[in-house]
C-alpha cells in the first residue's frame, strides 16, 4: 500500500506530494511514537530543571533537556525527509546543491573550532578540582571529539547523497510553490 501526503506550509501552500512505501510508513509510525516520548521527557526535564536549586543538578538536567530537545527535532526532521518530495525544478535542484556547498564550508569551519574546544577542555580537566565539573568537562570533551568525527562523516555523505531523495511517480506529483 502506498500513501500519498500533501504537505502544507504555514501560509497554506501545498509544498509537495510524497509517496510513502510500507517500510517508510512503519518507520514513520515508530518515529512518531519516539517523538511523543521525547516530548514527555522534555517536559519532565524542564520542570525538574526549573525546580532545582543546586547549580550542578541544574547543569546536568539542562544537558539532558537540550539533548532531548535535539533528538526530538532530529526525529521530526527525519519524518519530514521521509514525507516530503522536494520540488523538481532546475532552480530548486541548484538551490539544494548551493545549500550543500554552504553546509560543507560551515562544517569545515566548525570542525576547526571543535578541535580548539577539545584543547581548552583538556586544559580545564588538568586544572579542575570539583568532581562534578570534571565529569561535565570530560563529557563535553568526549562530545567535541565525537562531533569532529561525525562532521567529517557528514561532509562525505553530503558529497555523495542524491540531491533529491524521493521522486514523484510523474512530474506532476511534485508541487513547486510559485516563485515570488
Amino acid at each position: 500500500m502506498l500513501i500519498h501526503f500533501i504537505i502544507v506550509n504555514s501560509e497554506g501552500l501545498h509544498m509537495s506530494v510524497a509517496t510513502i512505501s510500507p517500510t517508510d510508513e512503519k518507520l514513520i509510525e515508530i518515529l512518531e511514537k519516539q517523538i511523543e516520548v521525547e516530548e514527555k521527557t522534555l517536559k519532565e526535564l524542564s520542570e525538574a530543571e526549573d525546580a532545582a536549586s543546586e547549580p550542578a543538578v541544574r547543569l546536568i538536567l539542562m544537558e539532558l533537556r537540550l539533548d532531548t530537545w535535539k533528538h526530538k527535532h532530529l526525529l521530526e526532521g527525519i519524518v519530514e525527509i521521509l514525507t516530503t518530495t522536494p520540488c523538481d525544478t532546475w532552480s530548486a535542484k541548484v538551490q539544494r546543491y548551493i545549500d550543500r556547498v554552504k553546509l560543507e564550508r560551515t562544517l569545515q569551519k566548525v570542525m576547526a573550532k571543535e578541535s580548539e574546544m577539545v584543547d581548552y577542555l583538556s586544559q580545564a580537566l588538568e586544572n579542575v578540582q570539583d568532581p562534578i565539573a570534571a565529569m561535565i568537562f570530560g563529557h563535553m570533551k568526549h562530545d567535541e571529539e565525537r562531533h569532529g568525527r561525525d562532521l567529517a562523516d557528514v561532509i562525505k555523505l553530503i558529497r555523495t547523497a542524491p540531491l533529491q531523495t524521493k521522486k514523484g511517480e510523474k512530474g506532476t506529483d511534485i508541487y513547486c510553490p510559485p516563485e515570488d
